[in-house]
């Protein structure tokens, strides 16, 4: 049996990709992984809003326009707007000048800022429609989609996919915490995956994971320049969601679920994660925990 892992780093986090094979070469596995990582790129090409050239630069740039879109832009987009729907704005992928207001402008890659100008600072979700059967997006009023809350999860789905349809025995992709698996891991049974947010008085949840995946969402992962949190549609005057953690058959699922469960009310949750077939666990700021009826049958602690 020969299991491998490999390390890259894409759309700003770090990506490990783990798999095995009985009577696979080494060099055999390092391609493999390789070209699975590879989709990595090509979504962060399409989808990222800091390259002129990207799909979401070329929507911004040209309102009122219908514009074709890669794949990698227009599936992602179609869940970020279901959850934008669900949630009544308060998960929207039409956030991309108030992120970049908060201070999340600058490319990871160039250390540049970058930033559309002239965005309607009350555009929403609902100035965004969207073809799917065209591949085509037109935008009502000017603004800048942000996609990080779905892409990525879009992005390790089509990984482990690759990886899949290379038969393998099992294997992990692993984005910065939004994670997917199939098969077995290495000794025999699930893959063992350790959910740690960094929170004081955190007690690791472990979770046993065969298929499907895990994604976490939390405040205390992204802060702009003056200390703002990414998420910015924030419940007023009660006690903030610190963290969240969702389980669902698809990551792209889950990455936009786990953002979607901090901005939600704690009784929303249950019926949002049983409509999109998910399980969830959010941590609030006074202490208290809610969680869905099927999240034990996956925590280990």
């Amino acid at each position: 049996m020969t299991y491998l892992r490999r390390a890259y780093v894409a759309m700003d986090t770090r990506v490990e990709l783990a798999g095995w094979r009985d009577g696979a070469s080494e060099r055999e596995l390092v391609q493999l992984l390789d070209e699975a990582a590879g989709v990595f790129y090509e979504v962060e090409a399409a989808a990222t809003r800091f390259r002129p050239d990207s799909d979401v630069a070329r929507i911004a740039a040209q309102p009122g326009a219908w514009v074709r879109v890669s794949p990698h832009v227009a599936y992602p987009l179609q869940v970020a707007l279901w959850l934008a729907a669900w949630t009544g704005g308060r998960f929207d992928p039409a956030c991309g000048h108030r992120l970049a207001a908060l201070g999340f402008d600058t490319d990871y890659q160039t250390g540049q800022r970058f930033s559309w100008p002239g965005g309607s600072p009350d555009a929403t979700f609902r100035d965004v429609e969207l073809d799917v059967a065209r591949m085509v997006v037109r935008t009502l009023r000017p603004l800048l989609l942000d996609l990080g809350a779905v892409a990525k999860g879009y992005a390790v789905d089509l990984a482990l996919a690759r990886l899949r349809g290379a038969k393998l025995d099992g294997a992990l992709v692993n984005a910065g915490g939004d994670l997917a698996a199939f098969g077995v891991g290495p000794d025999g049974g699930p893959w063992q995956v350790v959910v740690a947010h960094d929170l004081p008085a955190f007690s690791p949840v472990e979770l046993r994971l065969s298929a499907g995946s895990v994604c976490s969402s939390g405040l205390y992962a992204r802060r702009g320049p003056n200390g703002a949190p990414h998420l910015w549609h924030l419940r007023p005057g009660r006690a903030q969601a610190l963290a969240a953690t969702v389980i669902a058959p698809y990551a792209m699922m889950a990455d936009g679920l786990a953002t979607a469960c901090m901005l939600i009310e704690p009784d929303e949750i249950g019926r949002l994660c049983e409509e999109a077939g998910a399980e969830a666990k959010v941590w609030y700021e006074d202490g208290t925990t809610v969680e869905t009826r099927g999240w034990r049958a996956h925590g280990v602690a």
